[in-house]
């Protein structure tokens, strides 16, 4: 039989076995998510306006209000580019190891266990810096919300460490023993999204005196010490690239949705343009209401989140900026289940291809609840570990957590720039699912898609401002090359000669993604029910 490289026939996708199938993987987990409860995960995974309520006062010290404002139009641009790169390649393979399993999928032989494995170690670090994010800032909002209502209240680190684990253990149990409630409980969250940004968004134009349109879309801001204000301007960017950055959430759900091949993509696209359009409308709404930047900014140290000072200032009323605030907070822990469930398949997909330490334990599916139950448990252990860091340093949390940005835009980087490459290929035609785009508007895509993460990956590694201390050092770069690091040593210590890529647990249909190539494994897989 010809290699998969070279096959360009299209698939006929009868069922999401056969799909699942041309991946090389067995049918494990039940198959709970239409297409609404998948638009909806999708939509609320991403958060856009809760985490610009988060992060947006970053922007006032390098960039100012024209950075964040043409920065979300870069940002919008760029993110569905990656949307639409993803969209094309979860309707080849609807996978929930996502972007390793792509990255082997689309590599050359010889690279293909490597890279993969490099991959599936920068995703999966990224999901467990991903996860400590949502709940370090629902955690630390919630204690911002009690400082704001009661100034005598002291504020400790381990109040935040508190709640961090227990938020993250009410989404443990959602996804274990409430796992049938999920989609429910995603598709409301979802619907809340959207119905309390419209709320909080006409409240805040209607209620707030307004800047003037110099304010908002000609101010420029460059206090962070940089010589070039094109470097100020660049480094405004972690506001929409923090708000917008999260694309591949429901492909690690692809092996429980319905019809995978085709409501992944579709939801991954339309999630991009709700939530572009609704993070963009939310900040210029915003930054039309702050008449006082000084009082935002000062008043927001205490609480150490301005925007409850923004909702404060537009309302002229406390009870309201606390109800508004309670909106983004409400938000975070709904999605936070999702997020969980999301990072739980992926470690356990990555498990189950052998790319992890405990592998055989991680990579059970548990009969009582059809979920990979372990890898939850996994992670949540990771994240209690990571919230506790804080208890030692806010500044070492806060430096893993920016890791976050950096390591999704990574992952993203390298199946696309391998996609892109393939597609120029003669040798190594492509046998696409049944979404695609036009050929030059794929091409397109894919290639703003790398060229926007390329930027990212460079530019948020940069420190917020100079002279450079040990407060104000942005340390995602030694992260991150620390992470790489260890992948590397890991891959030659345990890796090499045993990790051979996404294995073959299944024969793959004549016609579709060809036989078991170069580094994978056709004598099944570790993955079981206990």
């Amino acid at each position: 039989m010809t290699s998969h490289e070279e096959i360009a026939r299209p698939p006929v996708y009868e069922s999401d076995e056969a799909a699942l199938e041309r991946a090389g993987k067995k049918e494990v987990l039940k198959r709970e998510w239409g297409f609404f409860a998948i638009l909806m995960f999708s939509t609320v995974s991403v958060c856009t306006w809760e985490a610009t309520s988060a992060v947006f006062v970053s922007a006032y010290t390098n960039g100012g209000p024209a950075s964040v404002v043409y920065g979300f139009i870069v940002a919008i641009t760029g993110n569905f580019a990656i949307a639409a790169s993803f969209a094309e390649m979860a309707s080849i393979s609807p996978i929930a190891g996502a972007q390793y399993h792509w990255t082997a999928e689309h590599s050359p032989p010889k690279l293909r266990a490597f890279l993969s494995w490099a991959q599936g170690w920068i995703t999966v670090i990224a999901w467990q810096a991903a996860i400590a994010s949502v709940y370090f800032l629902c955690a630390s909002m919630t204690q911002g919300l009690v400082i704001f209502n009661n100034p005598s209240y002291v504020p400790e680190r381990w109040h935040t460490t508190l709640l961090m684990i227990a938020l993250g253990g009410l989404a443990v149990m959602g996804c274990t023993v409430g796992k049938a409630l999920l989609p429910f409980w995603e598709s409301l969250a979802g619907s809340l999204h959207v119905i309390l940004f419209f709320i909080i968004t006409v409240a805040i134009l209607i209620t707030s005196d307004k800047a003037d349109n110099r304010a908002v879309w000609a101010t420029f801001v460059n206090d962070g010490g940089w010589p070039s204000d094109g470097i100020s301007f660049c480094l405004g960017f972690l506001t929409p690239a923090f708000s917008l950055g999260g694309a591949d959430t429901i492909v690690h759900m692809a092996e429980e949705t319905k019809h995978a091949a085709i409501n992944i993509p579709r939801a991954i696209v339309a999630s991009a343009i709700i939530n572009g359009v609704c993070g963009f409308v939310y900040i210029v709404a915003i930054l039309y209401s702050i008449v006082d930047v000084e009082a935002v900014l000062t008043n927001g140290i205490a609480t150490g989140y301005p925007i409850i000072e923004v909702f404060h200032q537009a309302t002229r009323n406390s009870s309201a900026a606390v109800a508004m605030m309670c909106g983004p907070i409400l938000i975070f822990f709904m999605a936070g289940f999702g997020g969980a469930a999301s990072a739980g398949r992926l470690t356990w997909a990555f498990a189950r291809d052998h790319g992890l330490p405990m592998s055989r334990f991680l990579s059970v599916i548990t009969s009582w609840n059809k979920a990979p139950t372990r890898a939850l448990l996994f992670n949540y252990v990771v994240l209690c570990l990571l919230s506790l860091i804080n208890i030692g340093s806010t500044v070492a949390l806060n430096a893993l957590i920016s890791l976050t940005v950096v390591a999704f835009y990574a992952s993203y980087l390298l199946p696309i720039l391998l996609f892109a490459l393939r597609r120029h290929s003669k040798n190594r035609l492509i046998c696409f699912g049944p979404w695609r785009m036009p050929e030059y508007l794929g091409i397109i895509s894919n290639w703003v898609a790398i060229v926007y993460c390329t930027f990212l990956v460079i530019f948020l590694s940069f420190p917020p401002m100079l002279p450079v201390t040990a407060l104000n050092m942005n340390w995602t770069s030694v992260v991150f090359v620390a992470v790489m690091g260890f992948a590397i040593v890991s891959w030659f210590v345990r890796g090499k000669g045993r990790f051979v890529g996404p294995i073959i647990e299944v024969g793959i249909p004549d016609g579709s993604s060809g036989e078991a190539g170069e580094g994978e494994d056709k004598h099944g897989s570790v993955t079981k029910y206990d």
